[in-house]
Formats: C-alpha cells, structure tokens, sequence
C-alpha cells in the first residue's frame, strides 16, 4: 500500500527533517531531505527592511503603511448624562496626498495625517523630512521605503 507523503511545512521552526510515520527506510529518508530542500526554497529573502520599530506602546498597521508622524487610533470612552462609559476610538485625520519630491522628480502618494503634513512643510518638503525623521519616531515602512529611494537617488547623482 502507498503511504501518503506530507507537504513540506512553510514555517521554518517546523522542522521537517524527521519522517512522519512508523516506518523508516530509505527512501523515506531521500524523502526528508527533498521536504526540507522545499522548505528551504520557500524561504526567500527579500531587500524589504525589517518593521520599524517604534517608541509607541501601540502602532496600527495602517500607520506603518502611511506616514502619521507619530499619531494614530487612540481609545476612549463616551460618557452620558448618567455617566455610563461606552468604549470608543479616536481616529487620527489621515488624508490620501501626494507630494513632489524634489529628488526623485515625481510624485509620491501616501496616506499621511494632517500633523504629519505640517511636520514636512516645517521640515521643507518630503525629502527633507524624511531623510531628518530618525526611523523610531517615522514608525513606517512606507516611508522607509520611500527614503532608501530618496537615498539611492542622491548617491547616484553624488558619487563623491
């Protein structure tokens, strides 16, 4: 009777080299060393930067996906007049912009917060915020992201 092979498990903390099953010959043993081959193959690694980390005891992910300068849901509670509590969020005011960036000549499109807005007109545009903001207190892979294009940009044109 043919036995049924397990497929090889994605997660790398699952190890895959010891067979499943009573039995183990040979060919089982081959088959260990292909499952783990597979799983290895699946693991890819990408140039994507790691999550920044963030001061915040709470960050959101749709405040790692934007830049919200440090903002982001906060929680409450509405009272009544007989002061009973309901549980409710305060949502920041993010609004969908884009701006010139004066390295990379084009637009760049980001969900950002109206601070965050006025934190790079103080800064002196997009560029300059970013490259300023220190990766703890922008909290976002977006912006990250949009940073190492700024930098890759500016090394290209200044190779001194």
């Amino acid at each position: 009777a043919r036995q049924r092979l397990r497929t090889a498990p994605i997660y790398p903390h699952h190890s895959p080299t010891v067979p499943s099953g009573p039995s183990r010959s040979g060919a089982e043993a081959i088959w260990t060393d292909n499952m783990l081959r597979s799983a290895l193959s699946r693991l890819t690694l990408t140039a994507r930067p790691a999550a920044p980390t963030t001061t915040r005891a709470f960050a959101s992910n749709r405040s790692k996906r934007g830049i919200y300068a440090g903002k982001d849901i906060r929680f409450g509670n509405n009272i009544s007049f007989s002061h009973r509590k309901t549980r409710r969020t305060f949502k920041p005011n993010a609004q969908r912009k884009r701006l010139w960036s004066e390295t990379l000549g084009c637009w760049l499109r980001f969900n950002l917060t109206t601070h965050a807005l006025r934190c790079i007109d103080r800064a002196g545009g997009i560029d300059a915020y970013l490259l300023k903001t220190p990766d703890a207190k922008l909290g976002s892979i977006a912006g990250a992201n949009a940073r190492r294009m700024i930098e890759a940009a500016r090394a290209s044109r200044d190779p001194s």
